[in-house]
């Protein structure tokens, strides 16, 4: 028997598919969260399910609306009677140079970064209190630096962080909130970085090399474990930051 559960919403793919299978190894039961990547999401719960029987589940939700998310919290209760670690990792990531940033744009980049994180806490929050479980919010470790061309995006992520600070004191003692910001963990998939570009970019971190998944899903669980931490944003980037 699994005695915790954990919900990872964008878990199917890159980091979020690599924290879904290192919970699993720390003997937590995984419900994994999927808006468009159905194959990976199953693909990923046959194989967590080979290695132990109904010790993983998905399900599937959009996030484009307030029903979309009470949504999802009703489907994980279908699934799970309890609810120890929530982590907020579903996220929209692409450029918006100022001079063509749209409205739908911010309130896109907003709602996926920012407004849902805020909602599915709320959501989840009487069954994290009765539980005495947390909550981790991804973020991005250049976020409140700034970011050019990725103004919108920044602004966002920035407001996960204050959010991670303001609700850490609101339902403090018993739900412990806060949030890792990944450096340069899996180059982006939607953009194209030449090999000399990636160089340069490199050189700015003082370790010197990309960071792996697992350390960013190392991070995060010693975040739950770590029971006197809260409203802390951890920066993983090889010092970058």
């Amino acid at each position: 028997m699994r005695e915790k559960t954990v919900f990872i919403t964008g878990g199917a793919k890159r980091i979020g598919a690599s924290m879904a299978n290192y919970f699993h190894t720390k003997n937590y039961k995984v419900i994994i969260h999927y808006n468009q990547s159905k194959k990976e999401a199953e693909n990923l719960s046959q194989e967590l399910n080979a290695k132990e029987v109904d010790s993983c589940h998905t399900i599937q939700a959009d996030f484009s609306s307030k029903e979309s998310i009470d949504y999802a919290i009703s489907s994980f209760y279908k699934v799970s009677d309890k609810i120890d670690v929530l982590i907020n990792n579903a996220s929209s990531f692409y450029p918006t140079p100022l001079q063509d940033a749209t409205e739908d744009e911010w309130r896109k980049l907003l709602d996926t970064n920012t407004t849902t994180p805020l909602f599915l806490i709320k959501g989840f929050q009487k069954g994290l209190k009765e539980s005495e479980g947390c909550v981790v919010n991804i973020s991005d470790s250049l976020a409140t630096r700034g970011i050019k061309n990725f103004s919108l995006y920044s602004g966002a992520k920035g407001a996960l962080e204050t959010l991670t600070k303001s609700l850490a004191k609101e339902l403090a003692p018993e739900i412990r909130i806060n949030a890792v910001a990944p450096g340069i963990i899996l180059w982006p998939e939607n953009e194209e970085i030449d090999d000399e570009e990636k160089t340069n970019i490199l050189k700015k971190v003082d370790l010197g090399r990309v960071g792996d998944p697992a350390d960013i899903s190392s991070a995060v669980y010693f975040l739950t474990e770590a029971n006197y931490i809260t409203g802390q944003t951890i920066r993983v980037d090889g010092g970058r930051s």
